[in-house]
């Protein structure tokens, strides 16, 4: 998987899924999976891993990552924590701040699902999570990687349905920490994002985000952070992509129409940030 730190490396099964086109839905975007059985000399650099993933996808590398552990031990390097993973550990970190991360002992059979959330996430980045294995887990993670990388719309949303499920139900398993309240900015956090999906063509700037969720910027920019991985325009511009997608994905629409609608300047500069998000020019989806 990805680039090594010293050497040539065995594994035993090194496979990646992803999308041609991600989706976003069911709170997250789901971006790359990969299945990785490996062996003793198994290590990878966080720099090479990065650049393995934006490579089969535009966005990929820079986003969370939930890494499952089904057998042996690993080590995880990331924002200058040291963590050991083993069976049944689930591990969230911001793909940003990966450095390294290697096999500990003889072998290391892991699950590494890249995905941006839209939505606060209730689960801690950067702890170790004890959840036993659940019955049929590989089944549902292999159906997931497989629903993922399908052509069918439908698909894809149902592989980013199938990894919020597994996620609820690590962290259930955990102890339900999952059912505790929210916090104060997390829910606020929540609220802003409904508004971003109930209201795509509103114009919102970082001082009117703020006052919607009521606090500072400063505060609205750490709890989005902390929440999603993301600051609050990064996640607005990409819900109101998402919309743009759907509006375009009938054909019926030109681009000039759709940029106007949801408030960008003009569709040279949709245009950019439409290909930034999919990796396509938006032209490619509407009415020529």
């Amino acid at each position: 998987m990805h680039v090594e730190i010293a050497k040539l490396m065995d594994t035993s099964v090194n496979r990646c899924s992803f999308p041609r086109i991600p989706v976003s839905c069911a709170g997250i975007e789901l971006l790359t999976i990969w299945e990785v059985r490996a062996l003793a000399d198994y290590g990878v650099g966080g720099e090479g891993a990065r650049h393995d993933s934006h490579v089969r996808i535009a966005k990929g590398g820079q986003n969370c990552v939930a890494l499952r552990t089904v057998a042996g031990r690993g080590e995880l390097k990331s924002g200058g924590h040291v963590l050991e993973a083993g069976t049944g550990s689930l591990v969230l970190f911001d793909f940003r701040t990966l450095e390294s991360y290697r096999t500990l002992g003889e072998s290391w059979d892991f699950w590494w699902f890249e995905f941006r959330p839209v939505e606060p996430l209730r689960l801690p980045m950067l702890s170790l999570v004890a959840a036993p294995l659940l019955d049929r887990e590989a089944e549902q993670c292999r159906t997931v990687f497989e629903s993922l990388r399908s052509e069918n719309l439908a698909d894809r949303c149902a592989a980013n349905a199938g990894l919020q499920s597994l996620l609820h139900h690590w962290w259930a398993g955990a102890g339900g920490q999952n059912e505790a309240a929210e916090s104060r900015h997390a829910a606020a956090v929540r609220r802003l994002i409904d508004t971003m999906h109930r209201e795509p063509e509103r114009a919102l700037t970082l001082t009117e985000m703020a006052a919607l969720a009521g606090m500072s910027v400063s505060s609205l920019r750490a709890a989005f952070r902390e929440s999603t991985g993301s600051s609050p325009s990064s996640v607005r511009n990409s819900l109101r992509l998402a919309h743009a997608y759907e509006r375009l994905r009938p054909g019926t629409r030109t681009v000039a129409e759709v940029a106007a609608e949801l408030g960008f300047c003009d569709p040279f500069h949709f245009s950019k940030a439409f290909k930034s998000e999919f990796g396509f020019p938006p032209s490619r989806l509407s009415k020529m």
